[in-house]
């Protein structure tokens, strides 16, 4: 279904490009939870490409659990990714229980990293140096030590040196976003969130240029480094999984798509909304 809000689409798997890694620890209960619900709550995010290709911006957990459950398609919402109001890049940073000091040893035991302190100050949202020494990402204790971290190379080749960075704790990640509050206020207060952690790693905020161009060398991002923020983002729309039976071909499911959201109002929030939970 296309509208001037939204455009929801079932589309192949295989004509997805990934880009980024899926988290095991969340693919595998996802799939668990999609057979029990036998619904899919939010389609994933995608940017239209061309020969009908398609690049993967959010939702690679369900999109990893779709193909480990055998399905070839998947409801997908399609955005423009030039549209620069419709879709805004950030990135998410990573918090863990792993103390700061054998963190920053590890790091520093890795061929062509470099490591070496920081100032609170240097802790902020920026974007990556392409080509050449540049820092990768800043990590930073419970106790605000900071430390930042570069690498030597081409794009593809930073790439590969942060999912070696990020594969040291992975299987223990917290998500959660860099606090717009001076750093000596908002950095306790994230870590105050999260008690369990004691070590947290900043990321840059990689282009649309960057990020295809990673896809298109057959690169990936670790998971949940890049993040896409969707306006007018299409969130419970609950599609039972019967619709995505392989025996049906992608025409007929669209066509069962466009017959069950025909039934389904739904509202458009325009103002950024607070939910107490």
């Amino acid at each position: 279904m296309k509208t001037k809000i939204f455009h929801l689409q079932i589309i192949p798997i295989a004509n997805i490009l990934c880009h980024e890694e899926y988290d095991t620890s969340r693919a595998g209960p996802l799939v668990e939870r999609l057979k029990s619900e036998a619904v899919l709550v939010n389609p994933i995010i995608v940017a239209s490409l061309d020969n009908k290709k398609y690049l993967q911006l959010d939702g690679m957990n369900r999109l990893s659990a779709f193909k480990m459950m055998g399905y070839k398609n998947i409801l997908a919402q399609v955005i423009d990714y030039n549209d620069q109001d419709a879709v805004e890049l950030s990135s998410w940073c990573h918090l863990f229980p792993l103390h700061t000091e054998n963190y920053v040893k590890c790091l520093s035991s890795m061929e062509e990293i470099n490591v070496k302190r920081g100032q609170t100050e240097n802790v902020g949202h920026r974007y990556i140096k392409e080509e050449g020494l540049g820092r990768i990402c800043t990590v930073i204790s419970s106790n605000l030590d900071v430390y930042l971290v570069s690498v030597n190379g081409k794009l593809l080749d930073k790439i590969a040196k942060l999912n070696a960075i990020v594969s040291c704790y992975k299987n223990c990640i917290i998500r959660d976003v860099l606090p717009s509050l001076p750093t000596q206020v908002g950095l306790p207060l994230l870590f105050k969130e999260h008690p369990e952690a004691n070590t947290m790693v900043v990321f840059p905020t990689f282009t649309r240029h960057q990020i295809i161009k990673v896809v298109k060398k057959g690169g990936l991002f670790p998971a949940g480094v890049t993040r896409h923020l969707i306006k007018r983002r299409c969130l419970s729309v609950n599609v039972p999984m019967a619709l995505f039976d392989n025996k049906r071909g992608v025409d007929d499911q669209n066509r069962l798509l466009e017959e069950f959201l025909s039934k389904k109002p739904y509202r458009v929030y325009e103002e950024p909304t607070v939910f107490f939970e």
